[in-house]
C-alpha cells in the first residue's frame, strides 16, 4: 500500500510549491546529491563517524535505483580500510562504520567483512571488564552523548541478528538505556546533547536540545528497530520512545520546513538540512511500516523534503548543513558536510520506498499489525517502598503521581527532623532508585574531577528537574508535606528522625511501611511515635495512622500537622467543618498544592508559625484516648499534568476518601 498518494509537495524556503512527490524525482535529488559527494570527497578517514551516514545512504540509493556505481563506491571505501572500524576502541564515534561493513557482508557472506566486527566487540569487552554501572539500567555510560545512539548500538542490533548471538545486543541495549536514563527529558521528549547543557539556556530562555544530535538519534532509534526481534524485552520502550519523539518533533517543524539547529527555539534565523533529513527519514520508515498517523505525519514528510530539495545547490552540493560541532550552530547555502548528504540519502530512500512498495526490504523486521505504545514508560509504574543507606539513611516511597521522603539517622546531627519531603514528579515510573543513583555516582564524579572537566559539565542531581522533576521542596525541622508532631505549650514538639523501620508491603500497587521515632522532651520526659504509612497507586494522598506515648503511657494529646510554605506568596485554605486543608502556591512558575484530610471531629484550630523561609500552616487535632490519630497527606503539581489549579487542588481534596 502507498503511504504517500498524490502527495502535493509543501512551500520550501517560504517558496509556493507546484510539484508532485515522485519516484523519479526524488531520486534525481537523490542521485544529483550523491553524485556531487562522489566528486569531491571528503578529507575525513574513511573509518571516521561522518562518513557512516553516507555509506549507508549510498547503499540505500543502490537499492532504491539499482545502480551499482553507488554499492561499488561503499565497497571501494571498505577495501581500502580492510573493512576495519576505526582505531578507538571504546570511542563510540569509530563504530560506526561498521554498518555500512556488515551491510555488505548481507550481500555476499564475504568473512573478511564481517571478523573485524566482532573483534572490536571482544576488545570492547576486554576493556569495560568489571567497570560498574552508572544507572539502574545496568550500562557504563559509554554512550555518554546522544549522536552515539545512531554510531554504535545499530551495529551490535545487526551483529546479533547476523551471528544469532545475543550478548552484542544485550550489551548495546543496556547502554542505550544508561545513555537515555541520564540524557533524555521525558518533558520535551528529546535528548541533551550531553551532560553539559542540563543547565544551558538559548537566547530564547529554551532548554537547548540540539536538532543534528536528536536527528542522529532517530536514525540510531530505526535502525535499532529494524534488527530488534520482535519478542525482545526492549521492544516497547524503543517503540514508545520513537512514538514520543516522533510527536514531540513534528511539532517543532518551522513553516519553512526544516528544524532549527536549537529545537525549542522555532523562530531561529535559519533551519538546518542534516537534523532535518534525519527527521524526514524517522517519519517515512515509521510511515511505510504503518506506525505514522498519515493525516498528521504525512504532510510534516512533504514540507520537509520540498525544503531538502530546496538546500540542494545548482551543482549538486546539499547546502545548510551545519559543521561539525556539539551544538546549535550557524548553517547557510555554502555549509556542507558528508554526513548532511548521507542523511538525505536515507530520507529519499525510505520516500522512494513509501512511493513504490516494490523496493521494500524484506530482510527488516516486520512490524505488521503493531501499533505504537500510546507513551514512553522507562519502567512499568508501581509503588515503591524502601530504605536509602547509600544517601543519609532516607526512607523513600512513591507511586506514579508522588513521590516522597523521611530522613533517617544519619542526618540527626542537623535540621532535619520527623518532617515529610516531597519530590516532585512528572512522569509515572518510578524514579527513586534512578535519581539516588545519579545523585550520588555522579556527584561523587564530579567533585573528585579536575577543574576544568568540572567547568565542562555539572553533576545531574535530583535538585534540578531535567524533564523527570525534582526535589524542590524545602524542609528543614517543619513539618514539611503533611508532617506531625506533639503540641505542648503552644509549639511543635517536633521528634527527631525515625529510630527504626519495618517495611509491610512493597508493591506493585501498594506499599505500608512504620517508622519509629523516640527522643526527650525539653521536659526530660520521653516522647515516641509509630507511624504507619500506607500509599497506594493512582493517589497524590498517602494514608497515615501516629500513635504515640509520652513515658509509655498513651493519652489524649494535641498533636499538629503541618504544611511548609515554600514561597511567601503560599495561601492557606482551611475547611474545619470539613477536615480539608489546603495550601496552593507557585514554584518556579508552576502551581503546587499540598494539603491534609483529618477527622473533623478532631480538629481543634489552625495556626501558623515560623518566619522567612520557615513558615508553616498547622492544623492542631486530639488522639484519641490511646494516643493514636490518622490522617492523610500529599501533594498535586502542575508539572504532573493531573492538578493544575488551586481549584482542582480543592476539589481533589474536598472528594478524597
Amino acid at each position: 500500500m502507498n503511504p504517500f498518494p498524490s502527495i502535493a509537495l509543501a512551500a520550501a524556503m517560504g517558496t509556493a510549491a507546484t510539484a508532485e512527490l515522485t519516484t523519479d524525482g526524488v531520486l534525481t535529488d537523490m542521485k544529483r546529491a550523491a553524485d556531487w559527494q562522489l566528486e569531491h570527497p571528503s578529507d575525513h578517514p574513511i573509518t571516521d563517524w561522518t562518513q557512516a551516514p553516507y555509506f549507508l545512504g549510498l547503499l540505500q540509493l543502490h537499492q532504491v535505483s539499482g545502480e551499482t556505481k553507488y554499492l561499488e563506491a561503499v565497497k571501494d571505501f571498505g577495501q581500502r580500510v580492510d573493512y576495519e572500524p576505526g582505531k578507538l576502541v571504546l570511542h563510540p564515534d569509530d563504530h560506526a562504520v561498521m554498518q555500512a561493513w556488515l551491510g555488505l557482508y548481507e550481500m555476499d557472506r564475504d568473512l573478511a567483512k564481517l571478523k573485524p566486527t566482532i573483534q572490536r566487540f571482544d576488545q570492547i569487552k576486554a576493556k569495560l571488564l568489571g567497570k560498574p554501572a552508572v544507572s539502574d539500567s545496568g550500562g557504563t555510560f559509554t554512550f555518554s552523548w546522544c549522536d552515539t545512539l545512531f554510531m554504535s548500538p545499530p551495529v551490535w542490533a545487526h551483529l546479533s541478528e547476523i551471528t544469532g548471538d545475543d550478548r552484542f545486543l544485550e550489551w548495546s541495549d543496556r547502554e542505550w538505556w544508561t545513555c537515555t536514563d541520564i540524557l533524555y527529558d521525558p518533558q520535551h521528549c528529546l535528548y541533551y546533547r550531553d551532560r553539559r547543557f542540563f543547565d544551558h539556556r538559548s537566547e530564547g530562555g529554551h532548554k537547548v536540545f540540539w536538532s543534528r544530535g536528536n536527528g542522529w538519534v532517530i536514525g540510531g532509534l530505526v535502525h535499532v528497530l529494524d534488527y530488534l526481534p520482535a519478542d525482545h524485552p526492549s521492544r516497547e520502550k524503543y517503540l514508545g520512545l520513537y512514538h514520543d519523539m516522533m510527536h514531540a518533533l513534528v511539532k517543532l517543524q518551522n513553516k519553512d520546513g526544516l528544524w532549527r539547529t536549537s529545537l525549542l527555539d522555532p523562530d531561529g534565523k535559519v533551519g538546518e538540512a542534516s537534523g532535518t533529513a534525519f527527521f524526514v527519514y524517522g517519519m517515512a520508515w515509521g510511515l511505510n511500516r504503518g506506525l505514522l498517523e498519515k493525516d498528521i505525519f504525512q504532510p510534516a514528510l512533504e514540507k520537509g523534503w520540498q525544503a531538502l530539495e530546496g538546500c540542494i545547490q545548482q551543482d549538486g552540493m546539499l547546502g545548510f548543513v551545519q559543521r561539525i560541532g556539539d551544538r546549535p550552530d550557524a548553517a547557510g547555502p555554502p555549509s556542507t558536510e558528508v554526513y548532511g548528504t548521507g542523511a538525505l540519502l536515507l530520507a529519499g530512500s525510505e520516500i522512494v520506498r513509501g512511493l513504490d512498495p516494490s523496493k521494500a526490504r524484506p530482510d527488516l523486521a516486520s512490524f505488521e499489525g503493531v501499533k505504537l505504545p500510546d507513551r514512553f514508560l522507562r519502567e512499568t509504574p508501581r509503588v515503591v517502598v524502601r530504605y536509602v543507606p547509600e544517601r543519609m539513611d532516607d526512607f523513600a516511597f512513591e507511586n506514579d503521581k508522588v513521590a516522597f521522603r523521611a530522613y533517617g539517622p544519619a542526618l540527626r546531627s542537623g535540621p532535619e527532623d520527623g518532617g515529610i519531603d516531597a519530590w516532585l514528579k512528572r512522569v509515572p515510573y518510578p524514579v527513586l532508585d534512578k535519581w539516588y543513583l545519579e545523585d550520588v555516582t555522579q556527584l561523587t564524579e564530579y567533585q573528585t574531577a579536575e577543574a576544568s572537566k568540572r567547568a565542562e559539565w555539572g553533576a545531574k542531581t535530583y535538585h534540578a528537574d531535567q524533564g523527570e522533576g525534582y526535589d524542590a521542596y524545602k524542609v528543614g525541622d517543619t513539618r514539611g508535606c503533611g508532617g506531625i508532631a506533639l503540641w505542648i505549650d503552644g509549639k511543635p514538639a517536633n521528634l527527631e528522625t525515625w529510630a527504626s523501620f519495618k517495611i509491610l508491603e512493597d508493591g506493585p500497587d501498594q506499599g505500608v511501611f512504620e517508622l519509629s521515632y523516640e527522643n526527650p522532651l525539653p521536659d526530660g520526659r520521653v516522647a515516641r511515635e509509630t507511624k504507619r504509612v500506607t500509599i497506594v497507586m493512582g493517589r497524590h494522598l498517602i494514608d497515615c495512622v501516629s500513635s504515640f506515648t509520652i513515658d509509655g503511657r498513651p493519652g489524649v494529646f494535641e498533636v499538629a500537622i503541618g504544611l511548609k510554605h515554600q514561597t511567601a506568596e503560599a495561601d492557606f485554605i482551611a475547611s474545619p467543618a470539613t477536615g480539608r486543608f489546603a495550601l496552593w502556591e507557585t514554584l518556579d512558575d508552576l502551581g503546587l498544592g499540598t494539603g491534609v484530610v483529618v477527622d473533623p471531629a478532631q480538629v481543634v484550630t489552625t495556626t501558623a508559625q515560623g518566619a522567612g523561609e520557615d513558615v508553616q500552616s498547622l492544623v492542631i487535632a486530639k488522639t484519641d484516648d490511646q494516643g493514636r490519630i490518622a490522617w492523610s497527606t500529599g501533594f498535586g503539581w502542575e508539572g504532573q499534568g493531573g492538578i493544575k489549579t488551586k481549584q482542582d487542588w480543592i476539589d481533589y481534596l474536598r472528594d478524597a476518601r
